[in-house]
């Protein structure tokens, strides 16, 4: 995006965070109408009922600045038509999952076939290479993105389980991404940089109302879209060269590896992996963090610390590791490896995959504390 000076950027930002804040505002009114008040259950980590389906703020506000600028011509590229359909097409199907628990067969074949068309107009997608292996097969690595970015999306929304995380982490990898393209080309001037500040502020007006205590959830239609949309972005930053697969293995490996490893244990286990429920790592840390508390707002303490401690290692540990990745990409698997190995024993240490609790053990007494599970916890 090309200016003269840094007034007009400044004015589109401000005048978009102030249209998400409004956005957001309207959805907390109308959401007892739209019966989008939801009440506690044993799979949820709040405890008071509590409005979803928030993120339709960032997702209008956030949309209508990429019609504008692109219909204007200030923006232009592939993957900004492909961002307004399929990203309006999934964020619909989200909150018409918010509305009435669509069944998961019919919403997640409804997704495959978004993707894969989204996918297939952002083709021919670059081989994959590893350490002088390389696929250069259209069809294949089309199918290989497809099925990636389908996980993708639907990790991105079981990673929505905590106040602030997933729109934390959001805004966090944007950021970066957009850094490290910006490091890469010493210049803002890439439609993809455009795209991810534009959605980051969007998404920060939001994020206002959804940092713990959290007056509003994202629910389904925010992260199905922001899983969505950070998915094509990454699409199109691989097609133009701007940053590799290593990259975006890297900077969201928090996610990638809570959700999978949590999503294989629960399968080796014979649950039902498709169902909601408060096994991954970091649902089982902010338990632990609030039974280790005793107060009134010990859950919320918590879910900031979780939350924030994901930043810290987002901002300490993976970006370090992403420049590294994007700048020497011959050494990116094993970079990969060394980004991952830490999270894969964190999430070990937490027991993801596992239902109940992490156990705290004082030496003085114990006691049991009743969760939403159901399950005691020993301390």
């Amino acid at each position: 995006m090309m200016f003269n000076n840094l007034l007009i950027p400044g004015l589109i930002a401000v005048s978009l965070f102030l249209v998400s804040i409004i956005c957001t505002c309207v959805i907390l009114r109308l959401a007892p109408l739209l019966g989008l008040v939801k009440s506690p259950t044993n799979r949820c980590s709040h405890v008071t009922p509590t409005p979803r389906g928030g993120g339709v703020a960032f997702v209008v506000s956030s949309l209508i600045a990429f019609s504008i600028l692109y219909f204007s011509d200030s923006i232009s590229g592939p993957v900004i038509p492909v961002i307004l359909s399929g990203g309006t097409l999934i964020a619909a199907l989200g909150f018409w999952d918010d509305l009435c628990n669509v069944p998961v067969r019919y919403r997640l074949g409804a997704q495959a076939a978004i993707i894969a068309a989204s996918v297939y107009a952002l083709s021919p997608l670059p081989a994959l290479e590893f350490w002088g292996w390389k696929l250069d097969a259209s069809l294949i690595t089309w199918g290989i993105a497809t099925v990636a970015l389908i996980w993708w999306l639907n990790l991105f929304n079981f990673m929505d389980g905590i106040d602030g995380l997933a729109g934390g982490e959001a805004a966090c990898l944007l950021i970066a991404a957009s850094l490290l393209i910006f490091l890469k080309t010493a210049a803002f001037e890439t439609t993809e940089q455009t795209l991810m500040v534009l959605l980051t502020v969007s998404l920060l007006g939001f994020m206002a109302f959804n940092w713990p205590p959290a007056k509003i959830f994202m629910g389904d239609a925010g992260s199905t879209y922001l899983g969505f949309t950070v998915g094509m972005l990454a699409v199109s930053t691989l097609n133009s060269g701007l940053l590799n697969l290593w990259v975006w293995l890297i900077l969201p490996a928090v996610f990638w590896v809570d959700a999978t490893f949590t999503l294989l244990r629960r399968m080796i286990r014979r649950d039902c992996w498709y169902q909601a429920h408060q096994c991954h790592a970091y649902q089982r840390l902010s338990r632990f963090l609030e039974a280790s508390q005793h107060s009134s707002r010990a859950r919320h303490r918590a879910h900031r610390k979780v939350s924030l401690g994901t930043l810290c290692i987002n901002v300490g540990w993976l970006f370090p590791l992403s420049v590294v990745a994007c700048y020497w990409p011959a050494w990116g698997l094993l970079t990969v490896a060394v980004a991952w190995t830490p999270l894969v024993l964190l999430a070990v240490g937490c027991g993801a995959g596992k239902p109940g609790n992490i156990e705290l053990r004082q030496q003085k007494h114990s006691q049991n504390v009743e969760f939403q599970e159901g399950i005691p916890l020993e301390i």
